[in-house]
């Protein structure tokens, strides 16, 4: 089986219900190997992988009495499940491939095959132009390419490229839509059409000749490998390439991991005009699909124990690049002998998955099973799995501070540019350092760690919070109403917004309609909030996996009432709430929401004295005339620093004076903007000098 889908049919299972365990469908696995790691320490020589060798001693796996062949239910699931069994631990299924390992010290929450992943970090990794990214930051080879939306200029760049290329969805799973191996234009067009059927933005890439590699790292270490191999069929002089293709499907239903993805894909053949009636010569082999991936009708070698050390971590170091995923799939290609040569890497990179296939290192086509799923449950209820799984503390009202740049809204554009530019301006409030990543990714770092945010989302937030929220049906079913207060028909109930950071209610806000005003409006109303809230907050973050921060549609007469003595709802939640409503609510003064995440995320950081210091900085150049003084003026709300600009004269020189103030992080990253300024400006210099600071608390343009 191949990378897992979400929406796969065959795993969908009906109730919340205890699924039945068998630890008796667990092949034999980990049994004691005595086979020797390539050698590559010289560094004239790539080894090749003994692929060949481990198919011959090993012969195909013979899996036709698993239990699992008869199973209706998701196969990594159930492997999962029966780990647990092993490991004395409760198993509780919810829905749509989400269930609960736990005991009575830790609950563990998975979706599909992995547990407690980050939501942002599974973006990440599902983006595959932003994963080569992210893991070429940190110095590991990938292939070379671009990402491209108009054919012209991918073909263009495929031409000027001149060599065999990987044409792939940069958004996609499973090997659909990837072509490998392209080298003619006519190959180009298919291939691009291919791709663009899964994605619209397409990455065309250095095409690296090697084996296919998938290594399984958990907890940081790596715990599995397998070669996957094309599909492909060998002649005998009397089938057809159909006939021979329809064996080898009748093998892989005998396989527990291979038995839902039959070969099927033969753009290969089609390429080479080769007809499935044709019928090979024997011993000749055809390979049918330029991909390798199971679930395209691959097969899987296994070869962890044959892999040196030096391959392994690097798919640790790619893993390491991930931190908010426990299992990882690292996908890499190991470098063909006769293609490398000194100097070069021995592995690339090709990809990551943040819900790696596991049933492939169970159930191999050749070598010995792995028990990864036994390794996965392990990790998680030792000790240094304790990270991955939060319980957030019993919730509190503890309010936001008021939100002092309430004048200044359209300072912060529109949609997710808003969310981000709120996020970031509470960094820099607080002295965090902020680099961008890729698109709406941008990273925060303190003296104690540091957080990726998608837009106005931390990477604590859970893909199984993000899945759920999303699902209006399930939703509808577990979030709390008032059972002993039931609303009846004609009960009159206000809308609120709620919003909840590490089980604190932050900020909530009336949400009405006015007949002199047009749309909703907002008003902040936290002060007014029973604390018998605290229970119905309880209940709501537990129904959808205890995110760090959501927003609640709460439903209720009397907010400032006995929440237990009336009617009340929380009718959805989501885990990327609109953080631009609390700050700028239609009516009356917001709080500062996002200062709220950010200090939540940075939970070890003392933030009770923030540093602060004073600059003076002189911008020579073409910087009068141009807008610089309103330019700067915004850029100094965006990162929360007070203080002055004007023109100014310096003799014969027209310059833009300005005194800032602010937090170091605040106070640099101005400095560095200050040298390219608005568009209509050319900077030529600007000079910057350091004052004691005055307590300065706002931003002032003089003249």
């Amino acid at each position: 089986m191949g990378d897992a889908i979400d929406n796969s049919e065959t795993a969908a299972m009906d109730s919340d219900t205890d699924l039945e365990m068998d630890p008796d469908t667990m092949p034999q696995a980990d049994q004691e190997a005595s086979n020797v790691p390539l050698d590559t320490r010289d560094s004239d020589v790539q080894a090749p992988l003994p692929v060949d060798k481990v198919i011959e001693e090993s012969g195909p796996n013979d899996f036709s009495k698993s239990k699992l062949l008869q199973s209706q239910d998701d196969i990594g699931i159930q492997l999962l499940c029966n780990a647990a069994a092993d490991h004395d631990l409760d198993v509780r299924y919810h829905r749509n491939l989400i269930f609960e390992v736990f005991d009575e010290r830790r609950r563990v929450a998975f979706r599909q095959n992995s547990p407690e992943n980050s939501a942002v970090y599974s973006y990440c990794a599902r983006k595959k132009h932003i994963a080569k990214q992210m893991l070429a930051e940190q110095g590991i080879p990938v292939p070379s390419g671009n990402i491209f939306r108009e054919y012209e200029s991918a073909l263009r760049f495929f031409i000027q490229s001149g060599t065999v290329v990987t044409v792939k969805p940069a958004d996609g799973n499973a090997g659909h839509g990837v072509t490998s191996g392209v080298s003619s234009e006519a190959e180009f067009i298919d291939a691009w059409e291919f791709a663009k059927k899964e994605s619209r933005d397409i990455i065309v890439e250095q095409n690296i000749f090697g084996e296919d590699i998938r290594i399984i790292v958990v907890g940081g270490k790596a715990e599995a490998a397998y070669v996957r191999i094309p599909a492909s069929v060998t002649g005998d002089g009397v089938h057809s390439v159909r006939e021979l293709v329809a064996q080898k499907n009748a093998i892989r239903r005998l396989n527990p991991g291979l038995r839902i993805d039959p070969i099927k894909r033969f753009d290969l053949l089609e390429r080479d005009g080769i007809s499935l009636d044709y019928i090979p010569e024997p011993g000749d082999t055809l390979q049918l699909t330029s991909v390798a991936n199971a679930s395209a009708g691959g097969e899987t070698v296994q070869v962890f124990d044959y892999l040196d050390q030096e391959i392994l971590e690097l798919a640790e170091r790619g893993a390491k690049c991930f931190p908010g995923l426990v299992q990882v799939g690292v996908d890499l290609i190991y470098t063909s002998p006769d293609q490398w040569q000194p100097g070069l890497p021995r592995g690339y990179i090709i990809e990551v998955n943040s819900n790696p296939g596991i049933c492939d290192t169970v159930f191999p086509s050749y070598g010995r099973s792995i028990d990864v799923p036994g390794k996965l449950v392990s990790h998680m209820f030792s000790d240094a799995g304790a990270q991955f799984s939060r319980k957030l503390p019993k919730s509190t009202v503890s309010l936001a501070e008021p939100y002092r740049y309430e004048r200044f809204g359209r300072v912060f554009g529109k949609g997710n540019t808003r969310q981000a530019a709120l996020i970031k301006q509470a960094a820099y409030a607080l002295n965090l350092e902020v680099k961008q990543v890729a698109g709406e990714l941008f990273h925060l770092t303190g003296d104690n760690g540091s957080c990726l945010f998608h837009n106005g989302m931390p990477d604590r937030v859970r893909m199984i919070t993000r899945k759920v929220t999303r699902n209006r049906e399930w939703m509808s079913t577990v979030l709390p109403k008032n059972s002993e207060y039931p609303v009846g028909q004609g009960t009159q109930l206000n809308r609120f917004r709620l919003f909840v950071v590490g089980g604190k209610l932050v900020s909530a806000l009336h949400v009405y309609t006015r007949d002199d005003r047009a749309g909703l409006l907002r008003r902040e109303v936290g002060d007014l909030v029973h604390p018998s809230i605290q229970t119905i907050l309880d209940k709501t973050l537990s129904a959808i996996f205890d995110p760090v921060s959501v927003g609640i549609e709460f439903w209720v007469g009397d907010i400032s009432s006995d929440l237990s003595q009336q009617p009340w709802e929380v009718r959805d939640a989501v885990c990327n709430p609109n953080l631009f409503w609390h700050h700028f609510p239609s009516e009356g003064g917001g709080r500062d929401v996002a200062k709220a995440l950010v200090s939540s995320v940075f939970d070890e950081v003392d933030f009770t004295d923030i540093p602060r210091v004073c600059a003076r900085f002189v911008i020579r150049g073409h910087v009068q005339g141009v807008g610089f003084r309103r330019w700067l003026k915004l850029i100094a709300i965006l990162h929360s620093t007070t203080g002055w600009v004007r023109n100014n004269q310096e003799g014969d020189e027209s310059v833009v004076e300005t005194v800032l103030e602010g937090t170091p992080s605040a106070i640099n990253r101005l400095y560095t903007l200050c040298h390219s300024g608005p568009k209509s400006a050319q900077v030529d210099s600007v000079d910057r000098s350091e004052l004691p600071c005055s307590g300065k608390s706002k931003f002032s343009v003089i003249g």
